[in-house]
């Protein structure tokens, strides 16, 4: 009989103890498909830099260089679908050229996206709503502005981050924010101005 008691009574225990945690990990779980999305956009932006640093694009003989240095790009398509490309525009055009794409370095896949739909040679991981279930995408501060490309940034051969580069070379002196969602679930990124240091600034608690 008391071989019994103590058999229910460490099975309410487990059950409590299984709710508790239940109860703790649950807002996190949530949380969870915003955080990886940050952490791999961070990622990417840090790659982003670092071709930049390695592939000077200054070049006094053609007066449209800057348009070739290395960028991100954020894409919005319909079906409230968001993805980025990394590419740098070699042709000077407004568009995005599988060619002109960053090659993955590990699953050696275009990082781009058209109309945030992937292809077989291209990273799947970059549209953000089909894989972290991401449905807002807000850059401000030193990579926002009115023009055309006020969804993208570059960065130069010093690392500096850029905006812009419909018209001119403009090196931002604000720090750059890139703000991801889902439901009511957010992450910040920032980008600081002169260094291009990137990090997480801000994950809903």
């Amino acid at each position: 009989m008391k071989k019994s008691a103590f058999t229910m009574l460490e099975l309410v225990f487990v059950i409590v103890v299984i709710g508790i945690i239940t109860a703790v990990m649950l807002p996190r779980i949530d949380r969870d498909n915003v955080y990886e999305a940050a952490q791999q956009v961070i990622s990417h932006i840090k790659y982003t830099q670092h071709l930049a640093m390695m592939d000077n694009k200054f070049d006094d003989a053609d007066p449209l260089w800057y348009k070739e240095m290395w960028q991100m790009q954020f894409q919005a398509c319909s079906g409230n679908k968001h993805a980025y490309s990394i590419y740098s525009n070699t042709n000077h055009d407004n568009g995005i050229n599988k060619e002109e794409a960053a090659l993955d370095p590990l699953s050696r896949k275009r990082i781009t996206a058209s109309t945030c739909n992937s292809g077989p040679e291209q990273d799947p991981n970059v549209v953000l709503s089909n894989k972290y279930d991401i449905d807002t995408v807000t850059l401000a501060g030193g990579c926002f502005n009115t023009g055309n490309m006020n969804s993208s940034f570059a960065f130069d051969h010093l690392g500096r981050p850029h905006f812009d580069l419909q018209s001119s070379v403009n090196v931002t002196h604000t720090a750059c924010t890139i703000t991801l969602a889902s439901n009511a679930n957010s992450a910040t990124i920032t980008i600081e101005p002169e260094t291009g240091y990137t990090y997480l600034s801000y994950i809903t608690p």
